[in-house]
């Protein structure tokens, strides 16, 4: 695992241990080399049994699913939800599971949220964001983007990527992904 995700054997094992708390990139990268969602490590014992075990990185010869075949509605309240106990903010997950062809979270980031050290960097794909409310700071290929409401930006996800919030009240946004690897 270590050599995999470029993370030392110590901080993982202190990971494991409950000790450290990781990045989000530190997370993001056992996600991926597990090839599992990253809202695999939230709560799942709200999900059922046949959901909990799916795998959102593709795993090398695997071949994606089908596009859905029938409608389905996520109720408010009863969305798959991510957040970090010592981190302000939190994801929620608009689609029914972790099985389409994309992904889109609700994202609520509080004032002082900022990804850690380490770039986020996904597998190929396209990623889109639209700033529902508050100020949000993104730097992509070292580029700074500032997005305020309203605003979208759409870029590769196979960018390296931070951000931030940069005002003084909560940021609010739709986040779209795919492949879905959040």
């Amino acid at each position: 695992m270590a050599q995999k995700t470029g993370l030392s054997i110590s901080f993982l094992s202190e990971i494991e241990r409950g000790v450290a708390k990781p990045s989000m990139a530190s997370l993001r990268k056992i996600a991926q080399t597990l090839g599992i969602s990253l809202l695999s490590f939230s709560d799942i014992d709200d999900l059922p049994e046949s959901r909990q075990q799916q795998v959102l990185y593709p795993r090398e010869g695997s071949r994606g699913n089908d596009y859905v075949t029938k409608v389905n509605v996520v109720r408010a309240g009863h969305r798959k939800k991510l957040g970090y106990p010592d981190r302000p903010g939190f994801y929620e997950l608009l689609t029914p599971d972790l099985s389409r062809k994309l992904e889109v979270l609700y994202v609520k980031i509080e004032p002082g949220f900022e990804t850690g050290p380490e770039p986020i960097i996904d597998p190929q794909g396209e990623k889109f964001i639209y700033v529902l409310k508050g100020l949000y700071q993104m730097i992509i290929n070292g580029e700074t983007h500032v997005l305020n409401p309203g605003d979208s930006i759409y870029y590769p996800a196979d960018s390296p990527v931070f951000f931030k919030n940069i005002g003084e009240e909560a940021v609010e946004l739709v986040f779209v992904l795919t492949p879905p690897v959040f």
